[in-house]
């Protein structure tokens, strides 16, 4: 893809943001229980995944109840992990970085459950607050968490990307 192709499909998906919540609020998805960054990979409560493309491999079940998003987003990322992040009222991730992915990625959030209250995201020690419709960018390799201090699940839709190729199109995006 080139630059212009990047930006179209960027402005794709922020032009069809609507469908990509409403596919996930309408589908009875499987989750993932998701792993902490210790070296037992111990599961952490509250932290789930509903995946599109998990580890690079398409995950038919959940594409079959998500055609409009999975062609949406078929070309274009990494697929290192493509789908949904759920964090469960109370919950947190674990600090981590995705140093161990290899090449340098940029990961880009949509927010498409986000309950009132505090519910956010840290990198670097840098807190950003989510808005619905506003996609938020950052370098995977930083040290990054995500919270959910209110009553309610939230989940954002996140897609990652070679960051030399993408930098120049996601760049306004990486607010912090």
């Amino acid at each position: 893809m080139d630059v212009n192709e990047k930006r179209e499909f960027i402005n794709n998906i922020i032009a069809n943001q609507d469908a990509i919540i409403e596919e996930y609020t309408n589908f009875n998805r499987r989750r993932i229980p998701l792993p902490g960054w210790d070296k037992d990979k111990t599961q952490v409560p509250g932290w789930s995944g509903v995946a599109l493309w998990w580890d690079h491999k398409a995950w038919p079940s959940s594409q079959r109840r998500c055609p409009i998003t999975t062609e949406l987003v078929r070309e274009g990322p990494e697929h290192r992990a493509t789908g949904w992040l759920v964090l469960r009222p109370g919950a947190k991730t674990p600090e981590h970085n995705h140093i161990d992915w290899g090449k340098r990625k940029i990961i880009l959030h949509l927010p498409t459950v986000l309950p009132e209250g505090e519910s956010g995201f840290v990198v670097e020690g840098k807190t950003y607050n989510w808005k619905m419709g506003e996609l938020f960018a950052f370098d995977a390799t930083k040290n990054h968490y995500g919270y959910n201090d209110t009553n309610e699940e939230r989940s954002i839709f996140v897609l990652d990307f070679d960051y030399d190729e993408w930098y120049e199109v996601l760049k306004d995006y990486m607010r912090i």
